[in-house]
């Protein structure tokens, strides 16, 4: 007969499967998920301790990219009665902070910010440098989202701060460098975005981070296909596929995406009707329905001249408030008819970018 295991050690545990899962060791958390999951039943009686497990295998699920399941247990935990008056500070920054994460990846950006935002009350009761970092991190990421450039390299900056200063954290360094970069290709920083793009490779690369690295060949392949270099842009694409771990994940699809967009704008389209092909099954396959739009949407410009299909497709995207991804197809849809020469659609797209952009700023007024 197992004898009973005090909650004291099941919490320790947690910390440590929590921090194997902010680290990507996908491999330990699994592990570590499994073995907490076997002592669960035999600990003595601790409803926080309880609740603290439910949370972070919420967020193991987020890691895992099993967000349904993710989804379920925070809903579950809502439910808790009077949740902010029978549970600590810890608790309740914690289910905001994942609830926030959860919705991120649901692409629901404002939410997203709105639930961080209560998480900060608490934030200052977390006595964790690496738990303050990983939050201005994900922070970063959400404000990225929402074109608010300064509020991301904000976060940014004090995540990268952190997470240099310890060294078993170089992927969310990496990460937190390729933040940066991003806001920095938005900003037309073009040159100062490869670089830190290529300073991440090269980091990937000495600490042995295959994955980082292949994400890092992603956004690089997004710098060069904004600076138009075309080829050098689907030769990072196609080094980013070769991760297995990317390739079977969103990431591998929104590479695939990238791909064939760029493939059919340096006019190779045969490459690019294979991509489509294989992209458009996979978004399909696993119910990524805002890369089904997209790869609609430039199947439709590119390749068949449907505008229909193209209707479709940014109807789609624009019901889920993607304003950011309708504006950029839309810009791309109008360069491409004012080359072909056609002044009529060329002038309908940029009409619909400006309209686009428009909305991301009245999305912003439902940030609390």
């Amino acid at each position: 007969m197992i004898g009973q295991i005090a909650h004291q050690e099941i919490a320790n545990d947690l910390n440590e499967w929590y921090k194997s899962i902010k680290q990507r060791d996908k491999s330990k958390a699994t592990q570590l998920h499994q073995e907490i999951s076997d002592r669960l039943p035999n600990m003595s009686e601790n409803q926080t301790v309880l609740l603290y497990y439910n949370l972070i295998e919420s967020r193991y699920k987020l890691l895992m990219e099993r967000f349904n399941e993710s989804g379920e247990i925070l809903s579950n935990i809502k439910k808790f009665k009077d949740l902010e008056k029978n549970t600590d500070d810890i608790i309740q920054y914690y289910f905001y902070f994942f609830s926030g994460v959860y919705e991120f990846y649901q692409k629901n950006y404002i939410k997203a910010i709105n639930y961080y935002k209560r998480a900060e009350i608490m934030l200052h009761k977390i006595p964790d440098e690496m738990e303050m970092a990983e939050f201005h991190y994900q922070v970063a990421v959400a404000y990225y989202r929402i074109d608010q450039h300064i509020f991301s390299i904000n976060h940014a900056e004090k995540a990268l701060e952190s997470f240099r200063a310890n060294s078993l954290y170089h992927e969310r360094e990496i990460y937190s460098e390729m933040v940066l970069a991003a806001n920095k290709l938005d900003m037309l920083n073009y040159e100062e975005a490869e670089a830190n793009y290529l300073s991440a490779i090269k980091k990937s690369k000495s600490v042995g981070s295959k994955y980082s690295e292949s994400l890092a060949y992603f956004n690089l392949g997004l710098c060069y296909g904004r600076m138009e270099l075309y080829s050098k842009a689907a030769e990072s694409f196609n080094k980013a596929l070769d991760n297995e771990d990317l390739k079977s994940g969103v990431v591998g699809i929104k590479s695939m995406f990238e791909l064939t967009h760029v493939l059919y704008k340096d006019h190779k389209s045969d490459d690019a009707q294979i991509w489509f092909k294989k992209g458009f099954s996979r978004a399909n396959k696993e119910g990524e329905k805002e890369y089904e739009a997209k790869f609609i949407f430039i199947d439709g410009l590119y390749n068949t001249k449907d505008t229909l299909s193209m209707e479709k497709g940014l109807e789609y995207l624009e019901s889920q408030n993607l304003w950011t991804d309708v504006s950029e197809l839309c810009l791309d849809a109008a360069h491409y008819y004012k080359n072909k020469g056609d002044t009529a659609k060329s002038s309908r797209y940029f009409e619909r970018a400006h309209h686009a952009r428009d909305q991301i700023l009245k999305l912003l007024e439902e940030l609390k």
